[in-house]
């Protein structure tokens, strides 16, 4: 049975940051310096004042994921704060295998982060690009989507946060490196627009973002009588012209809301078919959907809430009320039958101090989805049991910090005493989901979470990247596998290509610190403003549902790889006359053979490949000499193969 936890935990309104534990040293000039400041990993036989210790045994642990596949290093930032709640598609994975994907970037620590902007890398097939060194456009930017269009051209979106607006960012190839920043799209009079999502169909742009405010200098935006709202806009020309601009959803009215919540967000489309949904704190979690590419559209309440037009700081909640809600960290995919799968984290709430702005959150642990053909939200991912202990009932013996983003208080203590623990804004203690689907409709969820035991040296528990998956549309879901399994870094922010192959293929950030800069720094200096980096991971979807990855907990058995399991992937292109092009992937290196042979089991090709490395390899094969029609290609390594199917045409 799974496990849920309720984790008490203050949230107060604002721009909050949290805080560390009162006792740590700090240097003659009361600085905090990096050095002073390090991951801690218990399995390892490292343990920090007043924290459970459990002994390291030399083999006990399953292998690390790293000493599987590698993670790619395709950029940097100094800007770390990727998202406020839902991360959204910034990864795109293209017809022919290979990868574009964006984050938000800063080359330097710079008060204000001035050359802030969208980095970008691309895998040609066989290597990653060299990291970025500069923004994509020409001006300050944040928070990008990416998209292909029509015509092979590379499009991405970034908002401008001084005035608002969105600049486009084009180059006409996925292998060129030239950009042209388009001027800004989307402004709004008396409005700062931020915070966009995007979704492409052709050359038709699905744009979702919401308006920021700060109660002073940026005022706040009304439309329809909603404060700061999330709105829809529509481009049928790839971005040069707007058939819509900034409209609200039917239903997302002042009836039902009060205020939009920045990337509390999300959308995906599959052909004509177009998927958003909306949720926040104490807000309805709501989709829209539309199967008409946009025009109309029909909205299902996933998960009402029963505190109609939520103010922040202003509904009345009993202290006895038990309100489930969504956190915002939500995400969408369409399957391919067109139905829609909505995966977030929950928080349950109630005020209790009604007399302030603040609210009270006891937190579920676990990720929950939700789809169109099964309505009922199911549990589809928790934290990993490090030291096997859990509850499974209760969530007792479950060892994490307490989790808050709230400040120090005068006294240079913790709100209520809690200790400290990197939150992300508002979000649950499983949050930034990110959700895929292959052409077998199986679903797959990464998300971060806590590794129980594992600890920064002020606290806060550091966190992994999880990945859990489903076979049968989501009525039931796999156990939690660490898909990072990297103890002495904070792997947050994870972001998927929408459609898996063979792979699943996302990016992450990995900090040495728990938390962010701007969201964990405050008052206390804990989060210093290092770069970070970006990293790119494909995993293969047979090894996550063959549990290859497991959890990485303090107990599990040593596990022996079959070092020559290998991945092929489909051909492309196909059909295809004169080349075509397989990747394959390699656990550990081996010869390799290549067979073709016609429909009727005739050979008609053997070819000797050489050793090959682990990791990812081209094969080209030259069908220029083979008459139309279909063949069978198969690739050996050692005693495993795989065969598949491809077509030559003329």
């Amino acid at each position: 049975m799974k496990k849920v936890l309720l984790i008490g935990a203050v949230l107060v309104s604002g721009v909050v940051s949290a805080q560390s534990v009162s006792d740590l040293r700090k240097t003659d000039n009361d600085e905090v310096t990096k050095d002073m400041i390090k991951a801690v990993d218990i399995s390892a036989g490292e343990h920090i004042q007043g924290m459970p210790h459990v002994p390291y045994t030399e083999g006990t642990l399953e292998k690390s994921r790293q000493d599987v596949y590698s993670f790619v290093n395709i950029g940097t930032s100094y800007y770390d704060l990727q998202s406020n709640a839902a991360v959204g598609r910034r990864l795109l994975l293209h017809d022919d295998g290979t990868v574009s994907t964006v984050w938000t970037y800063s080359p330097d620590a710079s008060s204000g982060w001035p050359q802030r902007g969208t980095g970008f890398n691309y895998f040609d097939g066989s290597s990653w690009g060299a990291g970025p060194t500069a923004r994509t456009e020409t001006s300050r930017t944040g928070w990008p989507s990416i998209a292909e269009l029509s015509d092979g051209s590379i499009t991405t979106f970034a908002h401008i946060s001084s005035d608002g607006g969105f600049i486009q960012a084009t180059k006409p190839s996925k292998s060129s490196t030239t950009w042209t920043s388009s001027a800004a799209r989307l402004q709004y009079n008396n409005g700062v627009p931020i915070w966009n999502r995007m979704a492409v169909n052709g050359d038709t742009i699905h744009l979702i973002c919401n308006f920021w405010s700060d109660g002073g200098a940026v005022p706040e935006t009304l439309i329809g009588g909603i404060s700061n709202p999330t709105t829809y806009s529509r481009s049928d020309d790839g971005g040069a012209t707007w058939a819509v601009e900034h409209m609200l959803m039917p239903g997302y009215d002042s009836t039902e809301y009060d205020n939009g919540g920045g990337d509390t967000y999300a959308i995906d489309v599959k052909g004509s078919t177009v998927a958003v949904v909306i949720g926040g704190i104490a807000k309805d979690l709501a989709l829209w959907k539309s199967t008409d590419n946009g025009q109309n559209w029909t909205k299902t309440d996933a998960l009402p809430t029963p505190v109609p037009k939520y103010k922040w700081g202003k509904a009345l909640l009993s202290q006895d009320s038990n309100y489930v809600t969504n956190d915002g960290s939500v995400d969408v995919v369409i399957d391919n039958n067109g139905d829609c799968h909505i995966v977030t984290g929950l928080l349950r709430i109630y005020d209790d101090d009604t007399t302030d702005e603040s609210i009270f959150i006891p937190q579920f642990f676990s990720m929950y989805h939700w789809s169109e053909n099964s309505p009922q939200w199911k549990i589809c991912g928790t934290p990993i049991d490090m030291d096997l202990a859990t509850d499974p009932e209760t969530g007792d013996n479950w060892t994490i910090a307490s989790e808050t983003t709230a400040s120090l208080g005068t006294d240079g203590q913790p709100p209520s005493g809690l200790s400290y623990a990197a939150r992300y804004g508002r979000t649950s203690i499983s949050t930034h989901p990110s959700i895929s689907v292959d052409a077998n409709n199986n679903l797959f969820v990464t998300y971060d979470a806590p590794l129980e035991l594992i600890f920064h040296d002020f606290g806060a528990n550091l966190r992994n990247v999880n990945v859990v998956y489903s076979d049968d549309n989501g009525d039931t879901w796999s156990d939690a596998q660490n898909a990072t399994q990297w103890r002495t870094k904070e792997c947050v922010f994870g972001s998927q290509a929408r459609m898996a192959d063979d792979y699943i293929h996302f990016i992450f950030q990995a900090d040495d610190y728990p938390g962010t800069h701007l969201q964990n720094n405050g008052n206390t200096g804990l989060h210093p403003n290092d770069e970070v980096g970006i990293y790119y991971a494909a995993i293969p979807t047979s090894d996550i549902m063959a549990g290859i990855l497991g959890a990485n907990n303090l107990s599990a058995p040593s596990r022996d790889l079959d070092a020559k399991v290998f991945v092929v992937s489909q051909n492309y292109p196909n059909p295809f006359a004169g080349m075509t092009t397989v990747t394959i992937y390699m656990r550990s290196g081996s010869d390799l053979d290549l067979t073709v042979t016609d429909i009727l089991g005739k050979e008609v090709m053997n070819k000797e490949l050489g050793y090959k490395t682990a990791g990812n390899h081209q094969i080209v094969i030259d069908g220029s000499q083979l008459n139309p029609g279909i063949y069978f290609y198969t690739l050996t390594s050692g005693d495993h193969k795989v065969t598949r199917k491809m077509k030559v045409i003329d």
